[in-house]
């Protein structure tokens, strides 16, 4: 039931109290917080201990699309339900849902609308937030934010908020300018992870900010069991990183990775490293070089087999077609 119509039936209740039973009143109230709350409980993301899995780093490229402009952002998830992950491309027009799961194909696609940005940047800037069922995307040619969903087998855009969506906050481009401005500090991007768990089976809260100098800088919270909150606990700098930057934990172990680009100008020859958290010297556990600049990253299920892929879009300069890679 929702909150808003117990809310109301309380309410009428308790104007009735004169004629009521106070007790009965007392009871019914206790029973319905009661059962909001085990409702509450059944929508928290339960984390689940990681278990170690085997990486294989067999990088594949999965296929090929022209998406008609430049690719400014892109998520990975299964909104459509069939168990298997499909990419979301936010470019300076549109949204597209593009399966990987055998065929390379686009599956449907819905525009940005709406008032222009202006200034608009020197170049696409864009972020893409899994929200539930849905996608917040935005991009630097338009004012406004889009969330895009599947509704009937048909993927629909309901334009919303201005500015960009980064770790729960709404950020703003410089005018005119594709970094953002934040407190004293430009900022090409960030990436927050809560969903994450390490091999004790303590949550964490990882928070990365890019800057513009290509210095990456993760924080890590962790949250054991028991404590009053969650607890810094750790901090890391990864240099020559690129616009394109993910964290995951790929192999389970509870360390999580950086998959990150390398800082170089966007369609030049590319390089994606998978760095664990505190490895020492940064060390890359893998890495795969490409022709062209790498547009995007995204890791998720492609397949349903409860195994976390990194996927790669891969463009030559000026291209609008990209290339997907699957890196294990």
């Amino acid at each position: 039931m929702h909150r808003g119509v117990v809310a109301v039936m309380l309410w009428c209740l308790a104007a009735r109290s004169a004629r009521a039973d106070d007790g009965y009143l007392t009871r019914l109230a206790g029973t319905v917080r009661a059962r909001l709350g085990d409702a509450a409980a059944a929508h928290v993301t339960r984390l689940v201990l990681p278990v170690p899995v085997k990486v294989v780093w067999s990088p594949q490229r999965l296929g090929s699309i022209d998406v008609g402009a430049p690719v400014a952002a892109v998520a990975a998830a299964d909104l459509d339900g069939d168990g298997k992950a499909e990419l979301y491309l936010v470019t300076s027009r549109e949204v597209i849902a593009v399966a990987i799961a055998g065929q390379v194909r686009a599956l449907d696609r819905v525009a940005f609308g709406g008032e222009p940005a202006v200034p608009a940047s020197r170049d696409a800037v864009g972020t893409a937030t899994v929200d539930g069922n849905a996608v917040i995307a935005s991009v630097s040619a338009w004012a406004g934010e889009l969330r895009v969903e599947w509704r009937q087998g048909k993927l629909t855009g309901r334009h919303g908020a201005d500015r960009f969506l980064v770790c729960g906050e709404r950020w703003q481009l410089a005018p005119g300018r594709n970094y953002f401005r934040r407190a004293r500090a430009t900022l090409f991007g960030g990436r927050c992870r809560g969903d994450l768990i390490d091999a004790t089976g303590a949550p964490l809260h990882i928070r990365s900010e890019l800057s513009t100098a290509g210095v990456l800088e993760v924080a890590v919270e962790r949250c054991p069991a028991g404590a009053a909150g969650c607890q810094p606990w750790a901090t890391y700098q990864i240099k020559d990183v690129g616009a394109a930057f993910e964290i995951a934990d790929i192999d389970r172990d509870g360390t999580p990775e950086v998959i990150a680009s390398h800082a170089v100008e966007p369609g030049d020859a590319d390089a994606i490293r998978v760095i664990p958290l505190g490895s020492p010297g940064g060390k890359a556990a893998h890495k795969k070089s490409f022709n062209g600049g790498v547009a995007g990253i995204a890791v998720a299920d492609i397949d349903g087999n409860g195994v976390p892929h990194v996927i790669a879009l891969v463009r030559l300069a000026g291209a609008t077609r990209v290339d997907v890679w699957r890196l294990n």
